[in-house]
C-alpha cells in the first residue's frame, strides 16, 4: 500500500491510500461522463481499484460518477467500459494548465475486472 500526501482543488488536505498498485499506461485512454458523453480527461494509470486521469478542468471531490473508457483503434471484443467511480482526490498538475484526479473504481463485474487486467496487461509499463 502506497500512501502520498498533498491538496485537493479545494485546497483541504487529502491523503490518498490503495490496496493494489496503479500501473502508468503507454496510451492514454478517454475518459468521458457516461451520462452526458462529455470528456472528463484521460486515463493516465489504472488499477482494477481505481485510476488517475488528467484534466484540463478540475474534477469534484467525493462526487459518484458514471464514467465510460474509450478504446478506439484497439482490437479487443468490445470497445468501451462504462464503470462506476467516485473522486477521492483533485489537484493542479505540474503543469498548471491541467488538473490531475484520482478516482476509485466500483462496483466492477468479474468480467470487467479481468478486461482491465489486460489493458494493464497491454499498456502497462
Amino acid at each position: 500500500m502506497s500512501s502520498s500526501q498533498g491538496e485537493n482543488s479545494q485546497g483541504h488536505d487529502y491523503t490518498e491510500k490503495r490496496q493494489i498498485e496503479r500501473r502508468h499506461l503507454i496510451y492514454y485512454l478517454r475518459i468521458f461522463d457516461g451520462i452526458s458523453s462529455r470528456i472528463i480527461g484521460h486515463a493516465v494509470d489504472i488499477s482494477q481499484q481505481g485510476m488517475m486521469l488528467i484534466s484540463d478542468e478540475p474534477v469534484a471531490v467525493h462526487e459518484d460518477y458514471r464514467l465510460r473508457m474509450c478504446f478506439p483503434g484497439v482490437a479487443y471484443e468490445q470497445e468501451e467500459l462504462i464503470f462506476d467511480a467516485v473522486c477521492r482526490w483533485c489537484r493542479r498538475d505540474d503543469n498548471p494548465s491541467f488538473y490531475v484526479a484520482g478516482f476509485q473504481i466500483q462496483n466492477l463485474l468479474p468480467d470487467e475486472t479481468r478486461f482491465i487486467q489486460s489493458l494493464i496487461d497491454e499498456f502497462g509499463l
